[in-house]
């Protein structure tokens, strides 16, 4: 596969981790004559040290304790660069052992140079399943090599506070998943002075574009995989125009708070929920922003969910939609010790590990070995019994999967900059590309 490698205007930027790799790789080899193997680890969730962090050092320290000998050096990446310098990394042809990748077109920009991990995974390959690991193999195609091993299952819907539900007259137990209910609720929480939806939009309008992704699963259902085909399109989908409406409306009736174009979404705007400062969120199923911390702040039977808003046009209902991963671990072709690299990787994807790591983050596993029960969140049962519809941002280029959406739907509906057909004319060409890109 192509890598758009962007290196020489990041040579500066970069130069302070490029030293820390040849540090580190001079510390491995030293280790390696030693008869140990060290194994260091990028990735960009490790420097949350009040949320995921105690996480990883836990299994870091699990792993090191099962398998005597190896060293693991953990490093946390800073977000906004993250991808660029695994790009430098692989221009320099060294780095780390362990690379952590959001699941789809950010990891198989870097299958060349990510090893097959089919022989390593075969004992436990089951735990998984097969919707998984396809995803995670060369370029999405089953029947290619695995790449990555999955941490997380990702996807959205839409969370309420059962509270400010029954104080707005409202039956807690009882999600607005229709239209016409989730308006007339809208509409009962407005009148209670209540905020109808917590929003976060500045910046990138994640709220915005979160929902429509969770219309797009209730549009195409089992198609949505055809949009990156071109035997399903936006363009000339009436179903798809309608969910622009839809989003039109909640604007124009100001159940949408109008605070969310100052707010950011992480974390504001999930905190302000978390608060109770709002009675709905369009929210992730793992990572941040989800069923754990919700549940933490608001009490474990004190959260609704639901993972879409059914309307006429669409074609299916209740469709959840979900990323197979949501991130994973790969390990590079120029790590000098595989085996042990693999270890580490399956150290976090099975066992205790994988325990561990749901248990502390909210993370969902894919891995169907983990005790759900055992957690005490309702939420988890009831989101993990839906079957997944494919998010449709993950058949997307690199380019248009990471800003380009957004960037639509911010001028389409946050800042009125294009009208309701444009979007729908800028949406289509990202289908176009990927169709031209095959």
């Amino acid at each position: 596969m192509r890598v758009r490698i962007k290196v020489v205007c990041l040579v500066l930027l970069v130069l302070p981790s490029l030293m820390l790799w040849s540090a580190g790789t001079k510390e491995a080899g030293a280790a390696q004559n030693a008869g140990n193997a060290v194994v260091t680890i990028w990735d960009f969730k490790y420097g949350d040290v009040q949320g995921v962090q105690p996480a990883m050092k836990k299994i870091d320290d699990l792993i090191m304790q099962n398998n005597p000998g190896l060293t693991i050096k953990h490093v946390g990446q800073p977000n906004d660069n993250y991808y660029q310098l695994v790009r430098a990394a692989v221009q320099a042809g060294e780095g780390p052992d362990v690379v952590m990748f959001h699941g789809g077109v950010q990891a198989y920009e870097f299958d060349d140079y990510t090893i097959a991990l089919d022989k390593y995974i075969e004992p436990w390959r089951s735990e998984i399943s097969e919707f998984s690991w396809a995803y995670c193999s060369s370029g999405g195609d089953a029947a290619k090599p695995v790449h990555m091993v999955p941490l997380t299952t990702q996807g959205f819907g839409i969370y309420y506070n059962k509270a400010l539900f029954k104080q707005a007259g409202l039956d807690p137990d009882k999600a607005p998943t229709d239209l016409d209910a989730f308006l007339a609720a809208c509409e009962k929480l407005k009148n209670a002075g209540i905020v109808p939806i917590v929003a976060g939009l500045q910046g990138s309008p994640y709220s915005i574009d979160f929902l429509f992704r969770c219309f797009v699963a209730n549009i195409y259902g089992p198609d949505v995989k055809d949009l990156g085909t071109g035997k399903q399109n936006f363009a000339g989908n009436a179903a798809f125009k309608r969910a622009a409406e839809i989003v039109q409306e909640l604007f124009k009736k100001g159940y949408i708070d109008p605070a969310g174009t100052s707010t950011p979404y992480f974390m504001d705007a999930a905190n302000n929920f978390a608060a109770g400062k709002g009675a709905m969120f369009i929210g992730l199923l793992s990572d941040v922003c989800h069923w754990k911390v919700f549940g933490d702040a608001l009490g474990k039977d004190g959260v609704g969910y639901f993972p879409t808003i059914n309307f006429p046009q669409a074609k299916y209902k209740d469709q959840q939609v979900g990323q197979p991963a949501g991130i994973g671990y790969s390990v590079m072709k120029w790590s000098k010790n595989p085996e042990a690299a693999m270890k580490v990787v399956e150290g976090y994807a099975r066992g205790e590990g994988n325990a561990i790591w749901m248990g502390m983050t909210g993370a969902l596993s894919p891995n169907k070995n983990v005790d759900i029960k055992s957690l005490g969140y309702p939420l988890v049962a009831e989101i993990l019994q839906r079957p997944f519809v494919l998010d449709f941002n993950t058949l997307l280029l690199n380019e248009d999967a990471n800003g380009n959406f957004d960037r639509y739907c911010a001028q389409a509906f946050v800042s009125n900059e294009i009208s309701l057909d444009k979007f729908i004319e800028s949406s289509q060409k990202m289908l176009n590309n990927v169709q031209n890109s095959k």
